[in-house]
């Protein structure tokens, strides 16, 4: 990931995407325990009852200071219709950045 950016990058996992790894049973045991990993920073949620997918838009709403990494099609969708917020995923093997359009708050 840190090729990718070129930069030094702390990842991040809240409670809400742990709790529904786990819930998502063993077909997702190695990405549970990449994500509890503790080079991960780990985020502390507040709210109750709320989808991981919920939860990372409305944090990425309030700062706009994250890169999402996601593969879901539906998160990548919503993530796109906030203005500033780049996307990062996996194509053919490799770590993909999503260009932010010039009129959604990239820098010039």
């Amino acid at each position: 990931m840190m090729d990718c950016l070129y930069a030094k990058c702390t990842p991040c996992v809240t409670d809400c995407v742990l709790a529904e790894l786990e819930k998502l049973g063993p077909k997702y045991r190695l990405a549970l325990r990449i994500a509890k990993d503790p080079r991960f920073q780990r985020l502390t949620c507040t709210h109750r009852g709320t989808y991981a997918d919920d939860c990372i838009v409305e944090r990425v709403k309030q700062h706009k200071c994250y890169i999402v990494a996601t593969c879901d099609r539906d998160l990548k969708r919503r993530i796109r219709k906030i203005p500033g917020v780049p996307i990062m995923f996996i194509t053919r093997r490799k770590y993909t950045i999503e260009r932010m359009p010039d009129a959604f708050g990239a820098p010039n």
